[in-house]
């Protein structure tokens, strides 16, 4: 009797691989690791860079170390730790330093709301208070990182890495603040100030990770908006960049959506 050969199957080699790159990942600790790992990279790097920038002019501004740490702990928003600066510098009352810190960070209630749908607060019943507390680490980074592990990341296990990654980010922050305001002392202040303009690069270079097309494409065109409209609207240019962008990105996709469906609302009124 011959010797019966044994034919395996071509997908039993491959279904070894699949379940690990294709199934989100739930477990606390590989989150918790995956998270750090992330931070340590583009992110945190950008973000270390661009507190060591601010904590120059903190300190050309006249801020002591506990009131630059303080700024950027409390604060924690590039934009709103700059207007403080600024206007401290020029002899503003509190009151107007408090009102335009407070517009300037009035950009991250969006991403906050977003954040909040995205992390899954409200199905897993998270308390007011433990919210407030959490969104204070919130950063722009934080807010595309997450967008970058969604689908790696099981939506159970999403909270977890989002403490894991916008928590270290949160000290690496403190520590180029730290590290910033000593550096004033043996780099040139013109060379510490360029710094903090480091932050739109790595935060495009943030976007390009991102595997949704669609926000590469509103990140594409409202990038070359902006500088077109710069000349004519000035400062505001940015945010209508922005929306006009994302607005042109989402129109044709909406534009199909809505021909679908009154397709299908005429599918269904035949008789």
């Amino acid at each position: 009797m011959g010797r019966v050969r044994q034919i395996r199957p071509k997908l039993t080699q491959s279904q070894d691989i699949m379940p690990s790159d294709l199934t989100p990942i739930s477990d606390p600790r590989r989150v918790v690791l995956m998270a750090m790992r992330d931070v340590v990279g583009i992110p945190g790097l950008g973000l270390f860079f661009s507190m060591v920038g601010f904590a120059a002019i903190a300190r050309e501004a006249g801020f002591g170390l506990a009131e630059a740490l303080a700024t950027s702990a409390l604060v924690w928003g590039m934009p709103g730790q700059v207007a403080m600066v600024s206007l401290y510098l020029a002899g503003a009352s509190v009151a107007v330093i408090v009102m335009a810190v407070a517009l300037a960070n009035m950009r991250m209630m969006l991403m906050v709301v977003s954040t909040v749908d995205l992390i899954g607060f409200r199905r897993f019943g998270t308390g007011l208070v433990k919210q407030l507390i959490s969104v204070h680490f919130l950063a722009i980074t934080t807010w595309i990182q997450l967008a970058v592990v969604r689908g790696r990341v099981a939506d159970q296990a999403m909270f977890i890495y989002f403490l894991g990654f916008a928590l270290p980010l949160y000290i690496i922050g403190l520590l180029g603040t730290c590290l910033g305001f000593y550096l004033i002392d043996i780099v040139p202040i013109w060379l510490l100030k360029t710094i903090v303009f480091t932050t739109p690069l790595y935060i495009l270079m943030m976007v390009a990770k991102i595997r949704s097309l669609l926000f590469r494409q509103a990140g594409l065109v409202g990038g070359l908006l902006a500088p077109l409209l710069y000349p004519v609207l000035g400062e505001w240019a940015i945010l209508v960049a922005g929306i006009v962008g994302g607005s042109l990105v989402m129109l044709p996709r909406f534009l199909a959506a809505r021909k679908v469906r009154r397709r299908r609302l005429n599918k269904g009124q035949r008789p």
